[in-house]
């Protein structure tokens, strides 16, 4: 079949224990992802061998063991830079996208770090910035409070800056190593940036050489204004919970991102919208399904009646969590968004008979990201769907248990997808940006023939 002439764009999230909380209990399951090599290097292998975009790697600065049974990810988190340059050591080719909580970190520190990893890839690093929803930070940090919305993204507003303008600090060329002369460094090609912001006082210049991809990929999630207003004037991906919206919604949200852009100077083409997606994927539909009840059930939630009768609009206290739902009650009778729970809920677990744990179960989870059961043409089916009706440019796979949920991905629903023409077999590029399909940005300085000694930059860009 031939190639769609717009590409389809994978990622991978490292979640060691799996996306679902209970994976971890399956049989044979690693427990200690987190702090293994060996699983950790094979999942980056695996990925690639699937022509992954890039190796997504999450990260949090606070531990939280109360969150151990809803997400067993959160209590357990190695450091993103550190894991990113580990990975650039073990592979070749795929992408490495890794997460500064912008909140809690300078950006002198973060430049350098990521400009080194980004030579060390040969061009493969790409940057998530988040701000941080977790209260608890602020006090690993001496502070005695964790900044509202607004401030963060003042703050995060102009630590991008300050990030770019110490990315292009050193024109590319700038280390001359000239043996007849004795000149290491054309001084007139590195350049102080001398930002002075609201928040940040820097001179540079970096002492590491302009990254390989001039700039660094950057991107960023959330859903709040001011999320939106970063994306639009500086990520070239934007990560998202959009496929919980439901195909309609998720377009729309789609649309409204990419709308924004222009008023930046950029074109829809040059930002990627990137959804979450969690793949139960299995030779067959029933397989799939198996799994995905499977499990379910391992995951340690308490079946909250009353909560759940609220959400179905149904009269369901009283009766045994483990009761099928239609021996207990009329789902002709519930709520519309109700009917959108239990129709959720049958075709997640692939029957008609579901119990109210079971409801219960898929009702917890639907928040997170879409979760898509079924065989490899079943999957590639929602796939190749949402992307081709404008609702994605391509998928961020969160494999619900580890390594099998990556391995079933790559081996089944990655072909199915080549097959298609959705999807390269081969890479094409060396680097991050070529995998996106984005061009390798000029210097500023360079372009503005700005000398070494430029006056302060006030308030960034």
């Amino acid at each position: 079949m031939p190639a769609s002439p717009r590409p389809m764009h994978l990622g991978f999230t490292i979640w060691p224990t799996g996306f679902h909380p209970g994976a971890w209990r399956l049989p044979g399951a690693p427990t200690n992802g987190n702090s293994s090599p060996a699983l950790l290097q094979s999942a980056a292998r695996t990925a690639e061998r699937g022509k992954f975009d890039f190796f997504f790697i999450g990260d949090r600065v606070v531990g939280l063991p109360a969150s151990q049974f809803a997400a067993p990810n959160e209590v357990l988190r190695p450091e993103a830079l550190t894991l990113a340059a580990h990975i650039a050591a073990v592979t070749e080719r795929i992408g490495l996208i890794t997460t500064v909580n912008s909140t809690y970190a300078e950006p002198f520190n973060v430049a350098r770090s990521l400009a080194t990893i980004d030579h060390l890839s040969n061009g493969r690093t790409g940057l998530n910035i988040v701000t941080g929803k977790n209260a608890e930070a602020a006090r690993n940090f001496s502070r005695n409070e964790h900044w509202e919305n607004d401030r963060r993204y003042d703050w995060a507003t102009e630590f991008v800056q300050v990030l770019r303008l110490l990315w292009d600090s050193w024109e590319d060329g700038a280390r001359i190593a000239d043996p007849e002369t004795g000149r290491f460094v054309d001084e007139a090609r590195v350049h102080r940036i001398d930002f002075r912001g609201e928040f940040f006082s820097v001179d540079g210049p970096l002492n590491v050489e302009r990254p390989v991809q001039g700039q660094i990929p950057l991107v960023n999630a959330g859903s709040s204004e001011r999320s939106r207003q970063l994306g639009a004037r500086y990520s070239d991906v934007r990560f998202t919970n959009s496929s919980v919206l439901g195909l309609a919604g998720a377009r729309a949200y789609y649309d409204d991102l990419k709308r924004r852009l222009p008023a930046h100077g950029r074109a829809p083409r040059e930002q990627l919208v990137i959804p979450g997606v969690a793949v139960y994927t299995a030779p067959t539909s029933r397989e799939a399904h198996e799994l995905y009840s499977r499990l379910q059930a391992l995951g340690r939630q308490d079946v909250d009646l009353a909560g759940l009768s609220a959400a179905l609009g149904l009269a369901l206290t009283g009766h045994h969590p483990d009761a099928v739902l239609d021996d207990v009650a009329d789902p002709a009778d519930a709520s519309a968004e109700g009917a959108l729970i239990i129709g959720e809920a049958r075709e997640l677990h692939g029957k008609n008979a579901v119990t109210l744990r079971e409801v219960n179960s898929s009702y917890l989870r639907r928040g997170w990201f879409k979760e898509v059961v079924g065989s490899p043409a079943q999957v590639a089916d929602v796939l190749q769907e949402w992307f081709e009706q404008g609702a994605a440019d391509g998928f961020m796979i969160f494999p619900p248990h580890m390594p099998d949920g990556l391995e079933a991905f790559v081996d089944l629903v990655v072909p199915e997808l080549q097959r298609r023409g959705l999807f390269r077999t081969e890479y094409a590029g060396r680097t991050l940006r070529d995998h996106l399909g984005l061009a390798r940005p000029g210097n500023q300085f360079a372009d503005a023939g700005v000398p070494s000694d430029t006056a302060a930059v006030v308030g960034g860009e």
